[in-house]
């Protein structure tokens, strides 16, 4: 499936913004890869777990060679309140 990625805003400068549009940009083939597992005979959780687990290895490579101190142990707390949300329900 060849899917069209939607580029960043140039004009924002707020990274909220620009997150929300990443997301957006993102979601199609997030959805599309959620779906193909789930059809193959994963189940929602273990996909969702998976997907978070790739999410956190992703983070944890962007952490290492970027950001001051703070800005990593902040991205990573936000990061496992989110995990630890998907987890409890």
């Amino acid at each position: 499936m060849a899917m069209m990625m939607m580029e960043p805003t140039k004009s924002s400068d707020n990274q909220s913004d620009r997150t929300r549009e990443c997301k957006e940009a993102l979601k199609p083939g997030f959805e599309y890869l959620a779906e193909q597992a789930l059809s193959v005979g994963w189940d929602r959780n273990e996909v969702a777990l998976a997907l978070s687990e790739l999410g956190e290895q992703l983070l944890q490579q962007t952490a290492e060679t970027a950001g001051s101190e703070a800005d990593i142990a902040i991205a990573k707390a936000l990061f496992e309140i989110r995990k630890s949300l998907l987890t409890s329900h």
